[in-house]
């Protein structure tokens, strides 16, 4: 009789159980993570100086570019980022190709001032960009290009950015210091002599490459929906060193430099390339 009850009470433990491990049996794996990419095009106005050394203003367009995988989080860009695309990406390092564009210094465009100077056309600047991740909330970056036109020189931009992140919100803040050599220095900052007898306010003056500006910006992100975000940002720069001795910033212009816009960005998956 004993064996018998026990039997039964086996039996009994066995078919409570099986419902359970049948259930764990049906649980589904996994979902694969979406094929393809997930790309995010920023594009808006930025208010900025109509050249360097310039004390008047003007709206130029800014944006990014950026891709990742579907399930990975945004990468950050920050408003004053070159147009770059990040050809490698190891999480804490990113490096690629990067460009932007320089508006073009001329009488038309309402800097009288400037008469008896030379213009300096648009210029298309190419290059290189890298950025190093020093923590999950510390990035630097790192911009050299050089102008294929207009001015024809080689300038770099580095900054460091402290990002924060609250729910869909996105702060950044840091330092900005910007370099150039002597052909992009000249451009902007020389003045020759015949040049300073046709303005007439302006002395002769040779400038030199290195440091040119100091300054620092700060950028809201809001991510409005999952595919919409809009980020506002300010700037402000020095002109220092060389670009900072030139009489044309402190006859003509102005060695502070000022900046702020809006970005628009949508996020969309796109198929597999």
């Amino acid at each position: 009789m004993s064996c018998i009850k026990d039997l039964t009470l086996a039996s009994l433990l066995a078919a409570s159980w099986a419902p359970a491990a049948f259930a764990a049996d049906l649980t589904p794996p996994p979902a694969e993570p979406p094929p393809g990419w997930t790309v995010s095009i920023g594009i808006g106005p930025e208010a900025l100086t109509d050249f360097p050394g310039a004390r008047t203003y003007r709206l130029w367009p800014t944006g990014y570019l950026a891709w990742r995988k579907p399930n990975d989080p945004p990468l950050f860009a920050a408003p004053d980022d070159g147009f770059g695309i990040a050809l490698l990406d190891l999480g804490w390092l990113q490096a690629g190709p990067v460009g932007r564009v320089l508006p073009r210094r001329g009488l038309s465009d309402g800097n009288g001032d400037f008469h008896g100077l030379n213009n300096v056309n648009w210029t298309l600047e190419l290059g290189g960009f890298v950025n190093v991740w020093l923590s999950e909330h510390l990035r630097t970056h790192l911009e050299i290009r050089q102008g294929v036109n207009g001015h024809n020189g080689l300038d770099a931009n580095v900054g460091i950015d402290a990002v924060e992140r609250f729910g869909p919100y996105t702060f950044s803040i840091g330092p900005r210091l910007a370099l150039g050599n002597t052909r992009f220095m000249s451009a902007y900052f020389s003045v020759t002599p015949a040049e300073a007898l046709a303005n007439g306010n302006v002395r002769p003056y040779q400038a030199y490459g290195g440091v040119t500006s100091l300054g620092g910006l700060a950028a809201a992100k809001y991510d409005i929906t999952p595919a919409w975000s809009a980020t506002v940002f300010g700037g402000y720069d020095r002109l220092v060193n060389s670009a900072a001795e030139s009489p044309i910033p402190n006859r003509l212009g102005s060695l502070n430099e000022f900046s702020g816009g809006v970005i628009i960005a949508y996020s969309f998956n796109f198929g597999g390339f």
